[in-house]
């Protein structure tokens, strides 16, 4: 599968760039095009360095986007509309995958959903009917999805009300590596997912850990 990683040179970006890039194509997207071609570069040099396959292309969001099969928004939510707006006229049949979450932050994290009652649902009010929304990847910690030594173990829920493009999603989940996908229902459901992630901040800021996910027992 062809994916676009809107925003690929963040945190979360290199995590799901570096493992997807395993078993897709994958093309990282930026405002910037000349620095998603640097993030790419060093991508697949670290890569390289592994003896693993290092075919991640970089390019500008609109390039990106326009010929993947899936495309990821990650970027921060204050980022999320404007991003997607400047892509939407390439859009056309994708699977949409949004890992946005809406909060703020002093000492600890509160989740500040928009009036729609999530990102997800937000997203959705600019979307057209062809392209289809599912959300996932809110609780994978970025340091822990970037170390390639790290085997993972965690579960992550996906929520989309297309069952087929869900299905879809939850294969690129597990691609991930030790990851299992849970089907956490539709869009609507989504907001209960987003707010899973100030917890696990404020978890860890609390109880001194670090990179927190989570696992169902």
């Amino acid at each position: 599968m062809k994916i676009a990683i809107l925003g690929g040179t963040g945190d979360i970006g290199e995590g799901l760039a570096l493992r997807l890039a395993q078993k897709h194509q994958v093309i990282i997207g930026s405002r910037d095009e000349e620095k998603s071609r640097e993030a790419a570069k060093n991508y697949n040099e670290r890569l390289v360095s592994r003896g693993l396959k290092d075919e991640i292309l970089g390019m500008s969001n609109q390039d990106a986007a326009k010929d993947a099969e899936a495309v990821i928004l990650a970027v921060k939510y204050q980022y999320a509309i404007q991003t997607l707006q400047s892509v939407i006229d390439v859009l056309d049949n994708q699977v949409l995958i949004s890992p946005i979450v809406p909060m703020s932050k002093t000492k600890l994290c509160a989740y500040t959903p928009p009036e729609t009652g999530s990102a997800s649902k937000q997203i959705c009010s600019v979307l057209s009917p062809d392209i289809k929304l599912v959300s996932t990847f809110h609780t994978l910690p970025a340091a822990r999805l970037s170390d390639l030594d790290d085997p993972l173990g965690f579960d992550v829920i996906v929520c989309a009300d297309d069952e087929d493009a869900k299905k879809v999603v939850m294969g690129l989940v597990e691609d991930l590596g030790d990851v299992r996908a849970l089907d956490g229902g539709g869009i609507e459901e989504s907001r209960l997912i987003e707010a899973l992630t100030p917890l696990l901040v404020n978890l860890a800021i609390r109880n001194k850990l670090k990179n927190l996910s989570i696992k169902f027992v």
